[in-house]
């Protein structure tokens, strides 16, 4: 997975070929064809994988004993790209969801995802408002947020990352402080 997210995020999706990702991971394309059938399976796993990633670190930052305002702050933080490997993560994302909108079996993917996502933001709103419908919305509101925010920093020139990155933790802390408000 990594060899393919690395040749996602710097070549771009149409650069993922089983030949060029086999290449990146040292294995023959043989090797890579034993686990993936073709070049779409090994794509859906990818957008899965980065995925799953990014799911794992947001449950682990959900579970932590904090406050419930801290709980969704270190959700919201370990959903953008603040390191470099969460910016290839969203680089791999953003690929997709350029071909998702052409392709039925990514877009179903990325909605069941974002179904997961929406979940958790939701449970973790719950606590912070006293009416449910006001948790949905604002775990909407939330996500809208998230994805813009991540694609600005993710889409800055290389030199800026490390300021559009610090700029970035400062608005979400006060974007949450006004959503709870």
């Amino acid at each position: 997975m990594a060899a393919s997210w690395n040749v996602i995020a710097q070549e771009g999706l149409g650069a993922a070929t089983l030949r060029r990702v086999a290449s990146v991971a040292g294995v023959t394309t043989g090797a890579l064809t034993h686990y993936f059938s073709d070049r779409d399976a090994l794509l859906i796993e990818a957008l899965r994988a980065a995925h799953m990633a990014a799911g794992a670190r947001m449950l682990e930052a959900a579970e932590r004993d904090l406050s419930a305002k801290a709980r969704l702050t270190a959700v919201v933080f370990e959903a953008l790209p603040l390191d470099y490997n969460r910016l290839t993560e969203w680089k791999v994302w953003l690929a997709f969801w350029g071909a998702a909108a052409a392709d039925a079996r990514l877009l179903d993917e990325n909605r069941r995802r974002y179904a997961e996502w929406r979940r958790l933001l939701q449970g973790l709103l719950e606590p912070l408002k006293k009416e449910p419908r006001q948790s949905s919305e604002l775990a909407d509101h939330l996500m809208v947020f998230i994805d813009g925010l991540g694609i600005k920093v993710t889409l800055a020139a290389p030199a800026r990352f490390p300021r559009e990155r610090t700029r970035a933790v400062a608005m979400v802390t006060a974007h949450i402080e006004s959503l709870l408000d």
